[in-house]
């Protein structure tokens, strides 16, 4: 299944379903192209109520005019968009780079009120946790591997 899809973004509410976060609201759109201006593939994190879910973004929302979604108002309070390479995107969830690290380094451009990062950084935290509990499993599964075959 392929991230941002309408299929993937519904397996993984799934999986945020059961997550109890803080009584925060933001929106994080996560835009992800090739980094050479080629597609873009997005989805949208919305935490609302102490509870989450993901939403695909069409993409010709997230390609339009220089990459900037007209689905969203940046503007508004509570939205972050969060752009990055395909690249700097596997590398963060695999682990081999950090979130800050790669913001630090200007691999992820971020527009919106950042003040949304800090603001919902606790349920940020919980979100990542569980959908990279969720992507591992779905790697390990569609590679024939399990926690038997972990080494230990």
């Amino acid at each position: 299944m392929e991230i941002g899809s309408e299929g993937w973004c519904a397996a993984m509410s799934e999986v945020l379903a059961d997550v109890n976060l803080p009584e925060v609201r933001a929106t994080v759109e996560q835009r992800i192209g090739d980094g050479n201006g080629g597609p873009v593939v997005a989805y949208r994190l919305v935490i609302d109520g102490g509870r989450a879910h993901l939403e695909p973004v069409l993409p010709d929302a997230a390609d339009a005019a220089g990459g900037k979604s007209e689905s969203l108002d940046v503007s508004d309070d509570g939205v972050v968009v969060m752009s990055q390479s395909r690249e700097t995107a596997e590398a963060v969830r695999r682990g081999d780079m950090g979130a800050l690290a790669a913001l630090q380094a200007g691999l992820i451009k971020v527009s919106g009120d950042v003040r949304v990062l800090i603001a919902a950084s606790e349920a940020l935290a919980l979100v990542n946790t569980a959908l990279g509990r969720a992507l591992a499993e779905e790697e390990d599964s569609a590679s024939g591997g399990g926690p038997d075959d972990c080494g230990g």
